[in-house]
């Protein structure tokens, strides 16, 4: 029998795998590196391989899930997740490591598809705000959980941070199987086309950008047309998704938001190993102020909104708080962790509420494809600054680029310098997310004022 709060367990199980996986690879990359004689452009993809394939897996997860159900997706997710991780564990090349990394993350796309509108489906309107934020902690302590876990088993071997999530799966799939009721399957045409050329785009473009390689970067521009034409014949966001105001510019926020959101650990988990030579275990320990602060601020962002339904004022607070300290880290690189702790605060206040007005937005029917765009769209963001950081440091390091896809791990790079600047670079991004919260502001308050309606 389905249970509302049984149902938040379940799915909870799904966030905390995927958080820790997020933030536990970080540490290993350079360990990583050192076993496969890999330089930072590879170590990137692994990152950028995940993210892509997750990302491309929320277009065609719409239409799979009504045809099979939402328990039977949600398991499948979970299967593939994990299996994939027991391969990368025990990979003998950084190839594999990709390519499983890939396979890994179309599983944790299937997840992502599935766990909010579960959560949603399960809560009542007036509780859907807290049920995201508790849903939230569990990122939150698995991010927390990532770095300080890591660490430890980055110091033994980097390939126990993959073996880890293969019982979590397990417990997942076998609660999960039990606890979720099954939606009615629905017969449907499968939206493939979206997809595909979603991948035959993005796929390229990622690697051009990381790898600095011009190849791959004229496929991307070749292919781009094509990839154009199909979103227009077959687009991935629904057109009455994009015309509601609340759903388009929430959403653009959020893209531009998540810029900061991951790169940040990202970087300085480069920074502290690699560049300062400081030990996994320490460095886990300093980044860790970043998802310690989600604990407290996800769930409170999301009772602020529950309680206070202007979304927008929190959000806006919550982009300050997570864009200004990344921006003093960047020109000073120092105080790093009590800065972190206000960014992570900063950030998780942000993504409570943000999720809810976005996923929410037209109510039940379009719950799924809200979801699932606006992963998209943070996930492209995260992919495109992420993808960057290889461009900044061989720049700083006075590498010529076009060469940034050979073998460099022994030529001696400045890093600190490329990540001040990359930081910079994408906490500005982030800031502008302000921007359209603003726009979004002055729109509802002229609505509101005209026709006495709080909702578009």
């Amino acid at each position: 029998m389905e249970h509302k709060y049984g149902v938040l367990a379940v799915t909870t199980l799904s966030t905390l795998m995927a958080a820790i996986d997020s933030t536990i690879v970080y540490l290993a990359l350079p360990a990583m590196g050192a076993t496969f004689h890999s330089g930072i452009s590879y170590l990137t993809i692994v990152v950028t391989a995940y993210l892509i394939s997750t990302t491309v897996m929320l277009v065609p997860a719409i239409e799979i899930t009504k045809r099979i159900g939402n328990r039977n997706f949600y398991i499948i997710g979970f299967s593939i997740f994990t299996v994939s991780s027991f391969i990368i564990a025990i990979s003998l090349n950084i190839f594999s490591v990709i390519i499983f990394r890939f396979a890994e993350g179309i599983g944790a796309g299937i997840m992502t598809s599935s766990d909010i509108p579960i959560i949603l489906g399960a809560f009542k309107k007036g509780e859907r705000g807290k049920a995201i934020g508790l849903n939230s902690i569990a990122w939150s302590i698995g991010t927390v959980t990532g770095p300080v876990l890591g660490g430890f088993l980055v110091a033994i071997n980097w390939r126990y941070i993959f073996l880890i999530n293969v019982p979590i799966g397990i417990a997942a799939i076998f609660v999960g199987s039990r606890i979720i009721k099954n939606s009615k399957p629905v017969k449907l045409p499968l939206k493939y086309k979206s997809a595909l050329s979603m991948a035959i785009f993005i796929i390229p473009l990622v690697l051009g950008i990381a790898l600095i390689n011009t190849y791959y970067l004229i496929i991307a521009v070749a292919v781009f047309p094509v990839f154009l034409y199909i979103q227009i014949k077959n687009p991935v966001i629904e057109a009455k998704l994009l015309k509601n105001p609340q759903f388009s510019l929430i959403t653009i926020a959020s893209f531009l938001e998540s810029f900061v959101f991951f790169s940040v650990l990202f970087a300085l988990s480069l920074y502290f190993e690699s560049d300062l030579g400081i030990g996994s275990i320490d460095t886990g320990l300093m980044i860790m102020t970043y998802p310690l602060a989600s604990i407290v601020s996800s769930p409170i962002g999301g009772m602020l909104y529950d309680r206070y339904p202007d979304g927008d004022i929190i959000m806006a607070a919550g982009a300050l708080l997570e864009c200004v300290p990344v921006i003093i880290i960047a020109l000073y690189l120092s105080y790093i962790p009590e800065l972190l702790l206000i960014a992570g605060f900063g950030g998780s206040l942000f993504w409570s509420p943000s999720t809810t007005m976005i996923t929410d937005t037209l109510g039940e029917r379009y719950r799924v494809q809200a979801n699932n765009s606006m992963f998209l769209m943070r996930d492209t963001g995260i992919i495109t600054s992420i993808s960057i950081l290889p461009l900044f440091i061989l720049y700083f390091s006075k590498i010529n680029v076009s060469l940034g896809d050979i073998f460099i791990s022994h030529i001696r790079l400045n890093i600190s310098a490329g990540i001040s600047a990359y930081l910079l670079f994408t906490s500005i991004i982030s800031l502008s997310s302000i921007i359209f919260i603003y726009i979004y502001h002055r729109m509802r308050k002229e609505y509101i004022e005209r026709d006495g309606n709080k909702i578009f």
